[in-house]
């Protein structure tokens, strides 16, 4: 249903990981077989992982012609973001995450959506992954629920699932933003700021099979309510 070949369009895939040894390369693998011979620009940002990520990484035999940008020391997703898009060779960028819950197929559903949306707006432009069964536990999705409902009537940012890894977007759109920690979490309210529009595509998602999840109930829910009215704030700010 969705052909990448009939997409014609070139963009760059970013994958942040800290410390995803266990799933990153199932998932380029998986990613290999899902473009097939026309595989995108794929960027891993390795913030500071301190598994054997690099060790596995130097001796894989992978057919993609991967990139590679690392941070000494553990930055944040939201800053292993910016370095990747700032080293992006594409205009187009798409963020995947590398735990392997996103399936690499959910990213054609974004482009596809992203070619039919930009003939009518092309300004500040994001499409989001809303999943449409989330395969989390249960903290996770009431925290997820919770600040959801919390930021959609606060800010009134039109996307459904924030949480989603997925994002498709342009590298100048996202580069206008100034950077602050933890604004990846809100940028469909932050494209809305700068003019934008926000399209929410219906994705599929996967429990996590490897690794660890990185956050809990206190590093998501009550950290997401401060950064939430930070973003409040700057919002009325340039209304004003």
């Amino acid at each position: 249903m969705y052909i990448y070949h009939h997409m014609k369009i070139k963009f760059t895939l970013i994958i942040p990981i800290f410390n995803e040894a266990e799933s990153i390369f199932s998932l380029l693998k998986e990613i290999e077989s899902e473009f097939k011979g026309m595989i995108p620009e794929v960027l891993i940002v390795d913030d500071g992982s301190k598994d054997y990520f690099l060790e596995k990484f130097k001796k894989e035999k992978l057919k993609t012609n991967i990139k590679l940008c690392r941070h000494k020391t553990n930055m944040g997703k939201c800053k292993a973001m910016l370095s990747g898009v700032k080293k992006a060779s594409n205009q187009l960028i798409a963020i995947i995450d590398g735990d392997g819950q996103n399936p690499p197929s959910e990213v054609k559903k974004l482009i596809l959506s992203w070619k039919k949306e930009s003939k009518v707006s092309s300004q500040n432009l994001i499409i989001c992954g809303n999943r449409i069964k989330r395969e989390d536990t249960y903290i996770k999705r009431f925290s997820s629920k919770i600040a959801n409902s919390l930021r959609k009537k606060i800010l009134n940012d039109e996307c459904n699932d924030t949480a989603c890894a997925l994002k498709l977007f342009k590298k100048k759109d996202y580069l206008k933003i100034t950077y602050f920690k933890n604004m990846h979490r809100f940028l469909p309210a932050l494209f809305i700021m700068n003019g934008g529009k926000v399209i929410n595509v219906p994705v599929l998602d996967r429990p996590r099979t490897k690794g660890k999840s990185k956050y809990n109930f206190n590093n998501r829910f009550w950290v997401g309510i401060i950064d939430l009215l930070k973003v409040w704030f700057l919002i009325k700010k340039k209304e004003g």
